[in-house]
């Protein structure tokens, strides 16, 4: 009898009928059976009536305390309420019946992941779930974006094929793959994954994602082609973009009494686009304008709390469809609508598309849009000069600075030594840059410093992304191959045993990556007083470290011309420039306007009260 009420309740429950479930079990003559108890729990939580649900789920514990399953699902409705110590400890309990309980093991170090952000230990749990279910793709899945995220990029790969192995058209681990194969400089394998991932047609969040990445490619190549990007961005659009046609005609109810700004982010968070945005939420004019957040990641943290508490209104999108987001955003009334980042991470950027406000705004992408209804781009002119050739399909507002960090302090920072080439007689030239940016055209750069600059080295790092040797041969090959010795190339790792910016003392000069140059890495070499020398190109995203350099009175560190970039270097790379430079340069970027966080804020809303009223 029991399992023909099972049979009957899993088609309800399959079709999302869940209210029919329960009035089946309302009528079943024994409805306290622990199997119809637990499918009535099962139900309520469907129906976001989880209190409820953990009550019925309670009770069952209590009674049948070794029926598993309803402390599986007391634990996640525990997790969902963000009652964490409690889903730690019921699953904790649940490996104490059973330490074989995979399931279980994996559950809890995912949520420790989530609590202390402990990736390392979580590695650790998630291969004792593996050890008990080798072939899961969820524990497997779990393993390749820990080794991603920690620049374990070979491990990742081995992982990520494992579960290819399982299946070949795992459009998720395909995407996993092509970060793997973005960073181990392989960027035409790379592209062929996001291609193949595409031509499924399934029209989901993984292909959304490899559109993405195909987009992130064409920036990152040596042969920059903006007109191949602009097409990507076109293709990304027809597949993705708002295909309702819907374009809202703003009315608004009422006139808001300050002006209100809608910032739309995944970046609320530890992540370098704070470091521009914060001092606009610290330093804004309250008597003028409101800021409403709208989050678009679950990837929270202390930073993300100070957003939440600063800012006029504060709503985590990442659940809703542009649609509904559209919708959110018109009934908040909003003036000004601000995407900032572009297609970077989970980013809404295709929300723009709906046009949820009067003026909408493009800031820190990494080019222009190509989207009709974004009207602004918010920029300066190191970035987009007065006489650029590239495609913008946004009115250019320029500022005064668009890069802005906060001021160094000596007490916060490491000590800044004597350049070292003033005992080691050679110059030590330095890269510690993302490795995604470390293209041809890069290290061809580096390759005729080598050449020019007797003796010299050249250090790497970020984080440990640069300790897997497929990146390192890479390097180490194309250097070899034009008689440079293997020696002189210096990957920092963990046995150096240093700070992130205490390595800075045993950098002379840092040198910037091409066509993607930096900005948070570049503004890091300079607090610690080591000059940044960049090339500029034809993109946008070319010219970040130019404009960094430029606020932080810099400029002479900046070069135009491929052609002139070893003769200017040469001026520039002796030991009574570097020496100065270094003894001053923290003083000089904490007085410029780079760290001029008042200032920063009132330029931007200037530019916002300029659109406002346009």
């Amino acid at each position: 009898m029991i399992e023909e009420f099972l049979k009957k309740a899993n088609i309800l429950f399959e079709n999302k009928e869940y209210e029919e479930v329960l009035k089946l079990i309302k009528n079943y003559p024994k409805n306290n059976h622990p199997s119809i108890l637990y499918y009535s729990a099962l139900i309520n939580d469907k129906l976001k009536k989880k209190e409820k649900a953990l009550k019925i789920l309670n009770q069952l514990i209590e009674n049948h305390p070794n029926f598993l399953e309803p402390f599986h699902l007391s634990a996640n409705i525990s997790e969902d309420l963000k009652k964490y110590d409690e889903s730690e400890k019921i699953l904790k309990e649940i490996i104490k019946k059973n330490s074989n309980d995979w399931k279980a093991i994996y559950n809890l170090a995912r949520i420790k992941l989530h609590r202390n952000d402990n990736k390392e230990e979580a590695l650790k749990e998630y291969k004792k779930a593996l050890e008990l279910n080798p072939k899961n793709y969820q524990i497997l899945r779990a393993i390749a974006q820990i080794q991603l995220d920690t620049g374990l990029i070979d491990l990742a790969e081995e992982t990520i094929n494992k579960i290819l192995l399982i299946n070949n058209n795992n459009q998720y681990a395909l995407n996993l793959l092509t970060l793997c194969y973005l960073n181990q400089l392989k960027l035409n394998e790379a592209e062929k994954i996001s291609k193949k991932i595409i031509e499924y047609k399934k029209y989901n969040i993984e292909e959304n994602i490899a559109h993405r990445n195909l987009i992130l490619i064409q920036i990152y190549k040596d042969d920059y082609n903006q007109d191949l990007l602009l097409l990507k961005i076109k293709e990304f659009l027809t597949v993705f973009g708002n295909k309702e046609k819907i374009t809202n005609k703003i009315e608004f109810k009422k006139k808001n009494k300050k002006i209100k700004i809608g910032f739309v982010s995944s970046d609320f968070r530890k992540h370098s686009i704070n470091n521009v945005i914060h001092s606009l939420f610290l330093y804004k004019n309250k008597k003028k304008f409101e800021f409403c957040c709208y989050s678009s990641t679950n990837n929270e943290d202390k930073i993300t709390d100070w957003y939440k508490k600063i800012s006029n209104s504060w709503k985590n999108i990442i659940y809703l469809n542009d649609k509904k987001v559209s919708e959110l955003i018109i009934s908040d009334n909003i003036d000004i609508l601000i995407f900032i980042g572009g297609l970077t991470g989970t980013n809404r950027y295709l929300l723009s598309t709906y046009k949820s406000a009067k003026k909408q705004i493009s800031f820190h992408p990494a080019s222009s849009s190509g989207i009709k209804e974004l009207d602004y781009w918010i920029t300066d002119s190191v970035l987009n000069p007065i006489n650029i050739k590239e495609k913008i399909s946004e009115k250019v507002i320029r500022m005064e600075h668009l890069f802005n960090f906060t001021k160094p302090e000596n007490n916060y920072l490491p000590k800044i030594n004597e350049p070292p080439m003033k005992k080691n007689n050679f110059i030590s030239f330095s890269s510690f840059s993302n490795p995604m940016k470390l293209s041809l055209k890069s290290l061809e750069l580096w390759l005729e410093v080598l050449k020019n600059f007797q003796g010299s080295k050249l250090y790497l790092k970020f984080f440990n992304f640069l300790d897997n040797r497929k990146i390192q041969n890479t390097i180490y090959n194309f250097l070899e191959k034009n008689s440079i010795q293997k020696e002189r190339i210096i990957f920092i790792n963990k046995k150096f045993k240093k700070t992130y910016l205490e390595y800075y003392n045993d950098i002379d000069i840092a040198l910037d990556t091409f066509p993607y140059s930096g900005a948070t890495t570049s503004f890091g070499a300079i607090c610690m007083g080591v000059p940044v020398y960049t090339l500029t190109g034809k993109n946008y995203i070319s010219r970040q470290s130019a404009s960094v350099l430029t606020s932080a009175g810099l400029s002479d560190w900046i070069v135009h011309d491929k052609n002139d970039y070893i003769k200017t270097l040469k001026k520039l790379a002796n030991l009574k420039k570097v020496s100065k430079l270094r003894l001053n340069l923290r003083k000089q970027v904490a007085e410029s306007p780079l760290c001029n966080g008042v200032k920063f804020a009132k330029n931007f809303e200037d530019a916002l009260e300029k659109i406002f009223y346009e």
